[in-house]
């Protein structure tokens, strides 16, 4: 919590300076040559199983760069990269990706999408925002890619320690497959 507080405050402060902003994104753009491997040129990814970070919560991207850094999350790539940026160049590649436009994945099984939408409304919009955009430092789901988001809520409940989150595990340990899978085709749906 007092890691999110900090970084609100200083991408706010940011984010209030256009000049300084415009020239955060520029370097944030200049330290993703790898990033576009997975994640594409603009931020919708290539590679499947990979997330799309174009419009996600700066806030948010920052926290997973930390997370991946010290272990909180395990994968093998993420993790070494996550351990070369400094705050600074993390908080410059968020605030690149958070100003591109994320744009519905599509995909799933569409004759989920009902339950799919049902569920999310129930169980999800809390934290993620009716419209599944995020909010006080929570990822950005709307237009995330289907099989990304089975496979993390798949992890929420195996406990493998890729993803740790108890909040999210208590939430997803509730769901079955195919409620999982319904939950990331509505989501995917979205823009």
């Amino acid at each position: 919590m007092e890691l999110r507080k900090r970084l609100e405050a200083r991408i706010e402060q940011i984010e209030m300076d256009k000049d300084g902003l415009e020239k955060m994104k520029k370097a944030g753009r200049e330290r993703t040559v790898l990033c576009k491997t997975c994640h594409g040129d603009d931020g919708i990814a290539v590679k499947e199983l990979v997330p799309n970070l174009a419009g996600q919560n700066p806030v948010y991207l920052v926290d997973q760069f930390k997370r991946f850094g010290d272990g909180q999350r395990n994968d093998f790539f993420m993790s070494a990269l996550a351990k070369s940026f400094s705050e600074e160049n993390k908080i410059k590649i968020a605030l690149y990706y958070s100003s591109m436009e994320m744009k519905a994945s599509g995909g799933g099984k569409l004759g989920l999408m009902t339950q799919g939408r049902n569920l999310y409304k129930e169980t999800c919009s809390r934290c993620h925002g009716a419209d599944g955009k995020g909010q006080e430092g929570y990822v950005r789901l709307a237009g995330q890619r289907y099989d990304y988001v089975a496979k993390m809520l798949k992890e929420f409940c195996d406990r493998t320690g890729r993803r740790t989150n108890p909040w999210m595990s208590g939430v997803a340990l509730k769901l079955n497959d195919e409620d999982m899978e319904a939950v990331a085709t509505y989501l995917a749906s979205l823009k």
